[in-house]
């Protein structure tokens, strides 16, 4: 009779111990796969306009990037992530960085060539994005529209 009592007093145990553990499990669970991070840096190229004088930015999309203490706005053209396992898209870099001002912080040897963009120009580039602190570090640069512009004759 007493291993009866102690059996149900396990049973018990072992019923409420598990209700509170997989509520718990579950938790853990939905917050990792929110705050999941992104891995290494990525490439990433990114298609630029600087607006003409005069030129408002109306409805578009603006990227801003940090070139040491400035910061350069710009229209944004095309953005994409080369990732041939088509795990992570633009967007979600876009939603990492859109609350940030500015949104990149850029480094590397060619990052001066946002403040030598002018006016009307399209720059592609492409670099690799950094999602543990934000920075794109450039790595090529192309004025105009790269592969994507229309061609200038046939």
């Amino acid at each position: 009779m007493e291993s009866k009592i102690a059996s149900t007093g396990r049973s018990r145990i072992y019923v409420v111990a598990t209700a509170a553990i997989v509520p718990l499990l579950v938790f853990v669970a939905a917050v990792g796969a929110q705050m999941m991070a992104m891995g290494p840096p990525l490439p990433t190229t990114i298609i630029v306009t600087k607006p003409a004088p005069g030129q408002t930015y109306g409805d578009q999309q603006v990227v801003s990037f940090g070139v040491k203490n400035k910061t350069f706005r710009f229209i944004l053209k095309d953005a994409y992530v080369d990732d041939p396992r088509q795990i992570v898209h633009w967007i979600d870099i876009w939603q990492q960085v859109e609350q940030y001002r500015p949104n990149f912080q850029t480094q590397g040897a060619n990052s001066d060539v946002f403040e030598k963009l002018e006016p009307g120009q399209t720059l592609t580039v492409k670099g690799m994005y950094a999602p543990l602190d934000h920075t794109f570090e450039v790595v090529d640069t192309q004025v105009g529209g790269g592969v994507f512009q229309p061609p200038s004759h046939y």
